[in-house]
């Protein structure tokens, strides 16, 4: 399983958001501050969008692949309609 995560300042307060996804199986499952808040298994090779809320603010963590008949993946997440730059590292699917 691979993980992407984000920390987000939403109201003053620290939010821990993690993607934990599996290429083949098509799992994804988004934490917020640990708490499970979306869960799909859509193949990898199709976009997603899972949408789930902040402290009452709009959040959606989205994957797509990076070209077309590409095995690499972009993994992004939006508060507020803005981006939130990943935590460093990324996982062996990612462009």
């Amino acid at each position: 399983m691979e993980r992407k995560s984000w920390k987000v300042d939403v109201n003053g307060a620290q939010h821990a958001v993690a993607l934990d996804w599996t290429y083949y199986g098509g799992r994804r499952e988004v934490t917020l501050d640990r708490e499970l808040v979306s869960k799909s298994a859509i193949p990898m090779r199709w976009r997603s969008e899972q949408t789930f809320q902040i402290d009452g603010h709009p959040a959606v963590v989205r994957t797509k692949p990076a070209r077309r008949l590409s095995p690499w993946f972009a993994i992004s997440l939006d508060v507020d309609g803005a981006a939130v730059p990943p935590e460093p590292g990324k996982s062996r699917w990612e462009a």
